[in-house]
């Protein structure tokens, strides 16, 4: 607004006959005008927004051309026609290059304006009165929203996802491109209902009611459905929406979209697939398979499993391992070892008793189960088999039971000839004219420490086998043991040096002979495993309260797939002629379940040619 005391600005002439009052008001108005005299447009009066709009420029008294050079041809038309004519012409977003201000550069902007003719008290037209208003933000804020919209719809087509909307009446009011490449049809074809012609008929009834409902109630809609593309193929979506709400909470419709799902159903289906055929195999197989999920519980059973119990009762279980069908003594046992091996992702065998279902009898399994790892690397669960091993356990017994008789037979006589051999080294122990009967009794009675040990080791795993090896525990020092042994191997042993380094002593609690067995067993493995070395170390030392005995040689070594197996019963390492090395494979057996029996624990640590180094502990625990 001007101040009142501001005075306008004009020409001489017919403006000093115009009212005082109205010459304010032309001033001070907001919107931009400007009286132009004559057909030239020569500017009488000008208020000051349209001044301002190039930077106050003096134009007063100069014709229109050359005051605003800026407006161009069509506006001195536009003044021109009213002169001419007397009628009031519109020009409409006049796109005007304006320098507002101390503003360095020119820039766009946009009017509206108004020409009309104004006459003298005669009704001569003397020229043209412009009234012109700001429009610049309202077509920019067209030009956004056309932008938006662009934009908007560039990215919709973009998407490999197709995008719709629908009313408050459930009609579809846009879909984008992905659904008309889908399709083959023009965007009008979709609008209203015309998309349900796309649906293959089969899933038409299905997805319509679906729809319906959940609009009707304007829940979120999902639902998986076949569509026929343009090109024949039948492709898969799976279409989402959700209700939209307009900023006063009224409800407005629908947003969705559709996503080609036709890979992930061709998989769903192989997968079922797969399953049937794993299922149809398991099934077939005569052995027990199960699978259990990352719960414990169990979720499959083949077709095997109903000579023990019906699906339905073995699955209702948390697992079937805790059914009233194992038997008694092994049931805490066996979920034992079931529930350590899952909660540690590890293998596990074990062996228990279940009562069949047919003829009420309890029968042996074997059962093996292991975890299984997603491609992600995820634990998913386990999956096992096991298989009737009764009859294997029957021969087993009556193997165990021959072995024991006939260990216990022969330890008579075995124990007779020793004696007799024994008493022979006496009496020509210092006789030295006949030194092959010296030698010959020498390398009998060597053979005959051999058997001893054979058939002690035979009856110990015919006990471990019953349950009946006993531990005779009693406080002693290991390091005397531990010599004494050392000087009884060596007596035998003429091409192996036996290296002892005992750097403290110490004592334990437990079977000195049974301990004493387990260093023999050791040393003679050592011995026998390197024939081209000639020595052995024995070390003794102490670690977290446990007495630690580590045997070294310097042999054959053992491959690595091979030490998880050395401990095992009737199991041997072969040399480069399987013929080699003699034996059963049971000393280490034994000596391993010596050293479990007293909470102890055993291990190798081996390079293939390069020796191993076998290990055992024994907790020091003292009695009162």
């Amino acid at each position: 607004m001007l101040p009142d005391t501001e005075e306008p600005e004009f020409s001489a002439g017919s403006f000093y006959q115009t009212d005082n009052q109205l010459k304010r008001l032309f001033m001070q108005t907001q919107s931009l005008m400007a009286i132009l005299k004559w057909r030239e447009g020569v500017c009488e009066l000008i208020n000051p927004m349209f001044k301002s709009l190039w930077a106050n420029r003096e134009v007063l008294n100069i014709p229109m051309r050359q005051a605003w050079p800026e407006l161009g041809h069509c506006f001195y038309k536009k003044v021109e026609q009213v002169f001419d004519t007397g009628k009031t012409r519109h020009s409409y977003e006049y796109a005007v290059d304006v320098k507002k201000g101390s503003e360095p550069e020119y820039s766009e902007a946009f009017f509206d304006f108004v020409y009309s003719p104004y006459t003298s008290h005669q009704g001569d037209i003397e020229g043209v009165m412009v009234m012109g208003f700001d429009v610049t933000a309202k077509v920019q804020a067209r030009r956004e929203l056309a932008e938006q919209q662009l934009l908007f719809k560039d990215i919709t087509d973009a998407a490999g996802t197709a995008l719709w909307t629908v009313d408050t009446r459930g009609n579809i009011t846009f879909v984008n491109h992905t659904w008309i490449d889908w399709t083959g049809s023009p965007y009008e074809a979709h609008l209203g209902r015309g998309w349900i012609e796309y649906v293959q008929p089969e899933d038409r009834d299905r997805v319509i009611g679906g729809y319906i409902r959940e609009v009707n109630h304007r829940a979120p809609y999902e639902v998986d459905f076949r569509v026929l593309r343009s090109d024949g193929k039948t492709q898969w979506v799976a279409a989402t929406g959700k209700p939209r709400y307009l900023p006063n909470g009224e409800f407005a419709g629908y947003v969705g979209s559709c996503m080609d799902i036709t890979e992930r159903k061709k998989s769903e289906q192989m997968l079922k697939a797969s399953e049937e055929r794993f299922r149809s195999i398991a099934d077939s197989a005569p052995v027990l398979i199960w699978m259990a999920g990352v719960n414990k519980h169990t979720t499959f059973l083949n077709k095997s499993w109903t000579h023990y119990g019906s699906e339905m009762q073995l699955l209702s279980d948390s697992s079937y391992l805790q059914s009233d069908l194992l038997h008694e003594h092994d049931r805490d046992r066996v979920l034992d070892t079931y529930t350590q091996a899952f909660d540690a992702r590890h293998e596990f065998y074990m062996e228990y008793r279940m009562k069949s279902r047919y003829d009420d009898r309890y029968r042996w399994i074997g059962m093996k189960g292991v975890p299984c790892i997603g491609a992600d690397g995820t634990f998913e669960g386990y999956i096992g088999s096991g298989m009737d091993i009764s009859a294997m356990k029957e021969h087993e017994q009556i193997k165990n039971d021959f072995i024991g008789m006939a260990s216990h037979e022969l330890k008579t006589p075995i124990t007779s000839i020793k004696a007799y051999i024994q008493l022979l080294l006496t009496i020509y122990r210092n006789k030295t004219d006949d030194d092959f009967l010296m030698k010959s009794l020498n390398t009998v009675n060597k053979q005959i420490n051999k058997l001893t040990r054979l058939i002690t080791d035979l009856l110990d795993v015919s006990k471990m086998e019953t349950g009946r090896l006993s531990l005779n525990c009693e406080l002693f020092v290991l390091n005397d043991l531990l010599k004494e042994i050392v000087e009884e191997v060596q007596h035998t042993a003429t091409q192996h040096d036996i290296v002892m380094s005992t750097p403290q002593q110490v004592t334990i609690y437990a079977d000195r002979d049974r301990i004493g067995q387990v260093i023999t067993n050791f040393l003679t493995n050592a011995i026998k495993y390197s024939p081209e070395s000639d020595r052995v170390d024995v070390i003794l030392s102490i670690n977290n309260n446990e007495a630690v005995i580590a045997v070294q040689d310097y042999g054959i070594g053992i491959s690595p797939d091979e030490q998880s197996k050395i401990f095992n019963r009737f199991y041997r390492v072969e040399g480069r002629n399987e013929q080699t090395f003699s034996g059963f494979g049971i000393g280490l057996y034994v000596a391993a379940e010596i050293v479990k029996r007293h909470d102890g624990n055993v291990w190798v640590e081996s390079q293939k040619d390069k020796g191993s180094v076998f290990y055992f502990t024994i907790p020091q625990n003292f009695e009162d």
